[in-house]
């Protein structure tokens, strides 16, 4: 009786050192991503008087990151543009950042990515929108 209990924990400590080891294994041969925000993405804000898309491109730094974005359906003429990211922060899969149209307008953005996709929101002033994007081309890696 004390045999098999003996190799039958034996056993079972076997297979539980055996997990860990592929464990360990999987995650020191899985590849490095960078921060999962950091790309170009197609993104959509589904506001009252219709969607505003846009190309918005988020880039490492020596300093940090830096985001552009590019209306996909350029403004007319003498309309004000939101200028380029700040307060940008990028903390695994989540990210938040700001953009000015003049010194009045202050959009914030706040969102968390999962794979090639992101939800989030942008907030103007008092409202909250619905914010999301899709990845263009292949995730960067470390």
């Amino acid at each position: 009786m004390f045999r098999d209990s003996y190799f039958g924990s034996l056993k079972t400590r076997l297979r539980i050192a055996t997990a860990f080891a592929l464990i360990a294994v999987a995650g020191v041969t899985a590849p490095a991503f960078g921060q999962s925000f950091v790309g170009e993405w197609a993104a959509k804000a589904t506001t009252p008087g219709g969607d505003v898309s846009e190309t918005v491109t988020v880039v490492r730094t020596s300093g940090g990151y830096e985001i552009t974005a590019k209306a996909v359906v350029p403004p007319a003429p003498g309309t004000p543009e939101a200028g380029p990211g700040t307060d940008i922060v990028i903390d695994g899969d989540r990210f938040s950042y700001k953009r000015s149209v003049g010194d009045a307008l202050v959009l914030t953005y706040t969102g968390v990515v999962s794979g090639d996709t992101f939800t989030g929101t942008v907030k103007l002033g008092e409202f909250e929108l619905p914010y999301k994007g899709v990845r263009v081309g292949k995730r960067e890696p470390l």
